[in-house]
């Protein structure tokens, strides 16, 4: 294969996009429940639309993903995505919008898993966290460089702009994966004899440390998913935010978090990802209740405490996905991965969905209710998430090749 470099920044500028189109929503929702005249709830259900049609695609496509090339297999699904992503660019109606996001998220679910399970077989175990870090720098660079791009159109030209930029950008950059990365079909060559994703998928309850891994998951995507869509409302409604100011929010924490993210990767792999992940999601807590809670304050000081969310919040995902990926074997990896994003995608709806029930937004009013009651919830499930990963063990280095 190619060196492993340009495989990680392919691979980072492809879930740029699918990460981007999947967050730009958040900031926007002040934006759209204005204009297309929805309330908290409907806002929820504009965010689950995508995640839980995610996560039923997530779920089919572990059934037989294992069976084709990772490369050929990302390139459909990644394409279908940009198409989804283009149209939610040509609606101007909630029905339309929530049609072309459940669209997106059909392909979208799959995109994330595949290029997890890219990573894990190219990258060796005892660098993986390094490689995963740099892939999950996408996170960054869509928060750094493309949402306040994405917002700056959205705010002047309209909310529909961004999705239309990224379709074609996406449309581009398949092209350019397509004739870069190599094909991925090491888990097809294997000598060691393949057991059906059907029957590997069915076993699962019975291995105490992959269902355990799932169940980790869904612990930590619910703590981190119920906080994130309704921060543009609070900030903007009870923080006293202008609507240009939410870029500032994602420029920081973006840039922050491309510095922060691929040094935790480097730490887990030096120092134990479990410990690792322990140490940032313990300290991710205080962001999340102070983020949950805050007055009026300055814009510089509101600005810390969303950095701190970003960086600690976000930072705990790097060594979480490195201990996810290390309990399967690679022949099974695939299946395993696309199993694990539809639990995160499936909780991430739940989440959103709930906190939409708990938050309320009266109608013509200027206040968020409710977001420190989510701030809670979300530092509860934190704390169930590191008592599950203490539980969880990796695989050898030999079993992980």
């Amino acid at each position: 294969m190619k060196s492993e470099r340009i495989i990680l920044y392919l691979l980072a500028a492809s879930q740029f996009t699918h990460i981007m189109d999947f967050m730009i929503i958040m900031p926007l929702g002040e934006m759209l429940m204005e204009e297309l005249f929805i309330n908290s709830q409907e806002f929820s259900f504009l965010v689950a639309s995508y995640t839980m049609t995610a996560g039923v695609t997530g779920l089919i496509s572990a059934f037989f993903v294992d069976k084709y090339d990772r490369k050929k297999y990302f390139l459909f699904a990644y394409l279908g995505f940009a198409a989804g992503t283009l149209m939610c660019g040509m609606v101007d109606t909630y029905a339309g919008l929530i049609s072309a996001r459940i669209l997106t998220g059909a392909f979208g679910g799959v995109i994330s898993s595949t290029v997890i399970a890219i990573v894990s077989d190219a990258i060796a175990s005892e660098r993986r966290a390094w490689g995963l870090g740099i892939v999950m720098s996408a996170f960054s660079m869509a928060s750094a460089l493309g949402l306040p791009v994405g917002l700056y159109f959205a705010f002047n030209y309209g909310w529909n702009w961004p999705f239309i930029a990224l379709g074609i950008v996406s449309v581009l950059n398949a092209i350019a994966v397509y004739f870069t990365l190599p094909p991925v079909r090491a888990h097809l060559d294997t000598p060691e004899p393949r057991v059906r994703s059907w029957e590997f998928i069915k076993r699962i309850p019975q291995h105490k440390n992959q269902w355990m891994a799932l169940t980790y998951t869904m612990l930590l995507m619910f703590g981190h998913f119920s906080v994130i869509p309704f921060i543009t409302p609070y900030l903007v409604q009870n923080v006293g935010f202008e609507r240009q100011e939410i870029t500032w929010v994602y420029l920081i924490g973006g840039l922050a978090t491309i510095i922060t993210n691929p040094r935790i990767g480097r730490w887990a792999d030096r120092t134990g990802r479990h410990r690792v992940f322990q140490i940032i999601a313990f300290l991710s807590i205080i962001p999340i209740l102070a983020l949950t809670n805050l007055p009026e304050v300055p814009l510089w000081s509101a600005l810390v405490v969303t950095g701190l969310f970003f960086i600690l919040a976000g930072g705990r995902m790097v060594p979480s996905t490195a201990i996810v990926t290390s309990v399967i074997k690679p022949q099974n990896r695939g299946s395993f991965m696309s199993l694990n994003s539809s639990v995160q995608n499936m909780t991430a709806g739940l989440a959103s969905i709930a906190a939409g029930i708990i938050v309320v937004i009266p109608e013509g009013g200027h206040h968020v209710y409710g977001f420190w009651k989510v701030g809670l919830i979300a530092a509860a499930f934190t704390l169930l998430a590191i008592w599950m990963m203490r539980r969880i063990k990796a695989l050898t280095p030999v079993e992980d090749r």
